[in-house]
């Protein structure tokens, strides 16, 4: 399964991001404390961005950990 990111928004127009596969991105989620998720688990990760600024850090950090994570798996 390829890893994305889906951006939704929640019924308070808040930025909600949802990471897939969650086995990919666990480490990710448990390492960001940026803002609390609202689910991380082998089902589900899952996190709301209150303003733009949270989104654009959020989606910042992870394409650095995909890409990093991406070239450890290379090597």
């Amino acid at each position: 399964m390829e890893e994305k990111i889906t951006l939704t928004f929640t019924e308070e127009h808040k930025y909600q991001l949802e990471f897939s596969p969650p086995s990919f991105w666990m480490e990710f989620a448990k390492g960001y404390g940026g803002l609390p998720w609202i689910d991380i688990s082998d089902n589900r990760t899952a996190i709301v961005a209150e303003n733009y600024s949270y989104l654009l850090d959020l989606l910042v950090q992870a394409r650095l950990y995909r890409l990093s994570k991406l070239h450890m798996m290379r090597d």
